[in-house]
């Protein structure tokens, strides 16, 4: 029987494995709560599934020979120093394009129209009326142009907006009324209202979003992050926030998660913080079990090439 190890993360669903269990009563799945509890287990494992990792575990995995991670990140799996080569590394990815478009709109449409101020009003029972700002006629600029920001930019067209890509490469996308070299958004930062994050973590985007494009941005534009957190560097956001530099934002990843209490931008004007509720919704789960049970049939056939979502690791 083969061993599968789930550690699904801190506060990750602990119903996910019995998900996988229902899906593939064939397997030994064991379930873990902790970082250390996987470390201590791995050795057992052919099979290791998880989100990305903070820190290398992989040391005493001598029997495992496949990856799979829960989402679309594999940062701290597919660049552990200590996993093997030949271990296949996967992603989860193609079922988060519609969660993640909606919690886009979601975000843009809460900060258009200050919805947070609305709350915060029925909380005091306050009835004060001011003018919201449409979506209509604004530009929002969308860092990364890959499946998911591609999902999202036909959804901002049919809402009347002016759609800016910034990618490595100059080209023509579906939806994008044009797309530019992501060199060029601190040049551009200022011709947007809305600017939104659907970039992956790699060594060029860390702390894309600095100091510099933050000036750079309209006092009345809004910054949204569906991305990563460390692709932001956050004190300059925080900073940048308190000093009405720009117009607020809405931030669904952080550069340590969960946010710890305290943070600035917990309390930061005119900004939203959600958890890491991004590409997660009531179809996210079994998504990911049909992903994974969909390779599981390459994997045990020897068929690693039809793998979907597999890592280049040579």
């Amino acid at each position: 029987m083969t061993n599968v190890l789930i550690f699904p993360g801190k506060g990750g669903n602990p119903h996910l494995a019995g998900l996988f269990r229902a899906a593939h009563p064939e397997l030994d799945i064991t379930h873990v709560t902790s970082l250390d509890e996987a470390e201590a287990k791995i050795g057992d494992a052919e099979i290791f599934m998880s989100w990305g990792l903070p820190r290398d575990i992989f040391a005493g995995a001598k029997r495992l020979r496949w990856v799979s991670s829960l989402g679309t990140g594999v940062n701290g799996l597919v660049d552990a120093p200590s996993l093997h080569r030949d271990v296949i590394v996967t992603a989860t990815r193609g079922i988060h394009g519609t969660p993640m478009s909606e919690a886009a709109f979601l975000m843009m449409l809460a900060l258009a129209r200050n919805f947070v101020r609305s709350v915060r009003q029925q909380d005091g029972q306050e009835w004060k009326r001011f003018p919201p700002q449409l979506l209509k006629g604004k530009t929002v600029g969308v860092v990364g142009t890959g499946a998911i920001a591609q999902d999202f930019a036909p959804r901002c067209k049919a809402f009347g907006m002016r759609v800016l890509g910034f990618s490595r490469t100059e080209r023509p996308i579906a939806g994008f009324d044009e797309v530019r070299r992501r060199e060029e958004l601190a040049e551009l930062a200022g011709t947007l209202d809305f600017l939104v994050l659907l970039v992956p973590l790699e060594r060029d985007t860390r702390n894309l979003i600095d100091a510099k494009i933050l000036a750079a941005m309209k006092p009345t534009a809004f910054l949204v992050n569906l991305a990563r957190g460390a692709i932001i560097d956050e004190p300059a956001l925080a900073e940048a926030l308190t000093a009405g530099q720009i117009a607020g934002a809405a931030l669904d990843t952080f550069v340590e998660e969960p946010l710890p209490k305290g943070h600035p931008l917990w309390t930061a004007p005119n900004t939203i913080v959600t958890g890491h509720l991004g590409g997660f919704s009531d179809e996210t789960e079994p998504g990911i079990v049909a992903q994974f049970s969909q390779n599981l049939t390459h994997f045990r056939n020897g068929d690693f090439h039809l793998m979907s979502n597999r890592e280049n690791r040579r």
